[in-house]
């Protein structure tokens, strides 16, 4: 199986991802679905692992809630940029950082709650990688998985005159971009979940409507409204399923 790394783009991904409307629109959701659905069941004692964590946002935020965790990202750039960022943060002693890709990461110790944002788009064959996750998590903890939306590029690729692209199913990208190589199916993600025996307790949309939105429309919207019909929108059907990214939590049976 083949994945793509961002070695080397650290920064793009700071100014074009996480430095913009849409990465803070993205992080405030999420952070609100895991307060909201997941925290209060948390502990002094859970454990959790962020897997392909980037940048760690999301291991920043799990740190202020007083929680332990580990990290890792395929990118030495990433994981060094977060080491050193949450290492000398508050919270640092409950933060370990490591290097490794979704196919070669072996855990010491099972979780309570694995996060994964973001990641198995970029791998050639996300089932197989989301199937070793199963094993990392123990009986009765969660798995939060973001993926990318086929449903949301196809239509996007409409919208922007590429129905040949939608028409003959070229809509992954090509490994070069931002583009994800493996865009996925909120249907077959959740089966895949069953399958693998857990129950999805949530499905929520991230970024319903600001990546459909006209640029210049956004820019007539307070930013914190605009963060707050996401919210509030985030597990509507039909919202939620056409939404950049759909996320699931899932107990494990």
């Amino acid at each position: 199986m083949s994945y793509i790394s961002f070695e080397h783009m650290a920064d793009r991904f700071e100014s074009q991802i996480y430095g913009t409307l849409k990465g803070r629109v993205r992080q405030a959701v999420l952070w609100d679905l895991y307060q909201r659905h997941w925290l209060p069941r948390a502990s002094s004692q859970t454990r959790v692992l962020d897997a392909g964590g980037g940048l760690g946002q999301m291991s920043g935020w799990l740190l202020e809630q007083g929680l332990a965790v580990d990290y890792f990202d395929v990118s030495g750039e990433m994981v060094e940029r977060t080491r050193e960022l949450l290492h000398t943060g508050p919270g640092g002693e409950r933060f370990r950082a490591s290097r490794a890709s979704m196919l070669d990461f072996e855990p010491g110790r099972i979780y309570d709650l694995v996060v994964i944002h973001a990641v198995l788009e970029w791998l050639s064959d996300p089932r197989e990688a989301l199937e070793r996750v199963f094993d990392w998590i123990a009986p009765g903890g969660y798995l939060g998985l973001m993926v990318y939306n086929r449903h949301m590029l196809a239509l996007r690729n409409l919208m922007r005159g590429n129905l040949d692209k939608v028409k003959d199913d070229r809509l992954g990208g090509d490994g070069r971009g931002l583009t994800p190589i493996s865009p996925m199916v909120p249907s077959d993600v959740r089966h895949w979940l069953e399958q693998g025996g857990f129950e999805v307790t949530v499905q929520a949309g991230v970024r319903s409507f600001t990546d459909l939105t006209d640029p210049v429309v956004l820019s007539w919207y307070d930013e914190a409204d605009v963060i707050e019909m996401e919210k509030r929108l985030c597990e509507q059907a039909p919202y939620r399923d056409m939404a950049r990214y759909v996320w699931f939590l899932a107990r494990k049976r």
